[in-house]
């Protein structure tokens, strides 16, 4: 009888290759909440970014600005010679549900002009994929993001 050389058969790679395969699927398949969950997450910041960015600018420069929608970004601007001081990138399959144009107005000192904040009857919406947060945004420009439907 032969003694059996050192090694591993192809058997046995394939058999470890499988187990590696199955459990590669098992970590990508456990890990797409997460990533929806940060999907959101980032949504969430950059609305609250952007409302932030118009007041901080209407404050310092003291001149009025509005944050607009824009196709998939907010933009922040100048009302006074229309200039755009900074975009705001949605992520993907993120939307709003107002229509493209002037979202809110700030003005001097940094305040949200009461005129253009949403109605409670009919309250700024975030979606992202499958997850609605409702905005609620203060005079001095705070967000808050409710998940869910009110």
């Amino acid at each position: 009888m032969r003694a059996r050389d050192e090694g591993l058969t192809i058997l046995e790679l394939l058999i470890v290759a499988a187990i590696i395969g199955v459990m590669a699927g098992l970590v990508v398949m456990s890990g797409r909440p997460v990533v929806r969950g940060q999907e959101a997450a980032s949504a969430v910041r950059t609305v609250q970014q952007s409302v932030w960015q118009g007041a901080t600018m209407a404050a310092s420069r003291g001149v009025s600005t509005e944050l607009a929608l824009s196709g998939g970004s907010l933009v922040v601007r100048r009302l006074d010679n229309g200039q755009e001081v900074r975009r705001f990138e949605l992520p993907d399959e993120t939307s709003l549900n107002v229509e493209d144009g002037p979202l809110l107005v700030f003005t001097p000192p940094g305040k949200v002009d009461e005129a253009t904040l949403p109605d409670a009857d009919d309250p700024l919406k975030l979606t992202v994929r499958d997850r609605t947060y409702t905005l609620e945004i203060s005079l001095i420009g705070e967000v808050r993001a409710l998940e869910g439907e009110p």
